[in-house]
């Protein structure tokens, strides 16, 4: 046996035509449905324009299970389970019933033709936000009042027609009721005649009423052709109004499509945030090795400074000592020009004697001289030693001023990113 829901909706594609115009809640707009052996197919859903008959029995039987009414639900920028679209609205039960969808799960607007259908058939009553029953009560009452009209009518017309029978039925023997009904008639004569006069008067007025109903008639023609260019106009604007229909909901899926789109950006977005606080703490972590870095390097540079000032004292010393040795080369070459001049004084003596003390005496002297001049010859080494250690410590420190200055130029690069 077939679904009473189904059987009332086909018996209205039947009355109504197939394909029907469907109006919507506000009445003012329209869709076009129609009824196959499958369920309805509807122009208001461009990508799936297929209702099956399931959707309508699931529906009415899902408001009757809830007391008579429940809440439509939203399905745009919204999927199952969201506040718009929970399982208890009536989009929701649908999509989860009869599509097998799951919460979290995006559902395709269907809830304005289903609710429309059901209203356009007399099941129930779409409002805004809300769908509900319509009264059965009423229904009762409405059947209740025909079958009440119906029996009095027809005993009003027993009375009547009992009354006229038993006039005609009785024969009537007394002559007082002869002249009660003659009396009877000459006044129901008396009010013809009157009436009579009246009717002539009353087609007087017919007449002026026909010359006004013609005059009437015309505008009424008038206004007719008005009609039919309003009627023309509503359906263009009927028209026009599907299009913009068709046009929003091709929006609502392009929109639908871009929320898709937002989110995933969003997500995008939240990585890149942990990316970049990860990054930032590196560099934070970069930053406090940097700066132990940078104490270190100050104290290498205080170090270097210190190494600088010491190596100056040194060389100073080194100059003293440089000035020292030649002013002993010099008294030594002195020295030397003076042992010459001896000799040559000493060959020239005659006297051996003489010349041998004088010898033993320069011999003495240059004994002496060449002691000084060891001991200055290994004070030149001692100092050549020294100023080969201090051009080592000197490059050293050079080499040390180059690493500073690279690991400078490598934290203004870090600071910079």
């Amino acid at each position: 046996m077939e679904d009473p829901v189904i059987s009332k909706i086909k018996n209205q594609f039947d009355k109504k035509g197939n394909p029907a115009k469907i109006p919507l809640m506000s009445g003012k707009q329209f869709f076009e449905a129609r009824s196959e052996t499958d369920g309805v197919y509807v122009d208001n859903l461009k990508k799936e324009p297929f209702l099956p008959w399931e959707i309508f029995s699931e529906a009415v039987n899902y408001i009757k299970e809830n007391g008579g009414k429940v809440k439509k639900g939203n399905a745009t920028n919204s999927r199952l389970g969201d506040p718009n679209l929970g399982l208890d609205t009536l989009e929701g039960y649908i999509a989860s019933k009869v599509y097998s969808c799951r919460i979290g799960d995006p559902v395709f607007k269907r809830v304005t033709p289903v609710a429309s259908i059901l209203a356009w058939a007399e099941i129930c009553e779409n409002t805004r936000g809300q769908i509900g029953l319509l009264s059965e009560e009423k229904e009762l009452q409405t059947c209740e009042n025909k079958k009440e009209i119906s029996p009095t009518f027809s005993a009003e017309e027993n009375k009547e027609s009992s009354g006229i029978n038993s006039v005609y039925i009785q024969p009537d023997s007394k002559p007082a009721e002869m002249r009660n009904l003659e009396a009877e008639l000459e006044e129901k004569i008396q009010k013809i005649k009157e009436l009579d006069e009246k009717a002539a008067g009353r087609e007087e007025e017919i007449d002026r009423l026909r010359i006004e109903l013609g005059a009437r008639e015309k505008l009424l023609l008038e206004k007719d052709s008005e009609l039919r260019a309003l009627q023309e106009k509503f359906t263009n604007k009927s028209e026009e109004d599907r299009r913009l229909e068709s046009r929003l909901i091709e929006k609502e899926d392009q929109i639908e499509g871009l929320t898709e789109e937002l989110r995933e950006k969003v997500e995008n977005i939240k990585a890149l945030s942990e990316k970049l606080s990860a990054k930032e703490t590196e560099i934070k972590k970069l930053e406090g090795t940097i700066s132990i870095k940078d104490k270190d390097l100050k104290t290498l540079a205080e170090e270097v400074i210190t190494k600088a000032g010491e190596m100056r004292k040194i060389e100073e010393k080194l100059t003293l000592k440089e000035r020292k040795i030649n002013t002993i080369e010099t008294m030594l070459a002195t020295a030397g020009e003076k042992v010459k001049k001896l000799e040559k004084q000493l060959s020239a003596f005659e006297e051996e004697e003489k010349l041998a003390v004088q010898l033993r005496e320069k011999e003495e002297f240059i004994k002496q001289l060449k002691g000084t001049l060891a001991s200055k010859e290994e004070a030149f080494s001692r100092v050549s030693e020294e100023n080969r250690k201090y051009k080592m410590q000197q490059k050293l420190a050079s080499e040390g001023l180059r690493q500073i200055e690279e690991q400078k130029a490598s934290k203004k690069w870090w600071k910079r990113l």
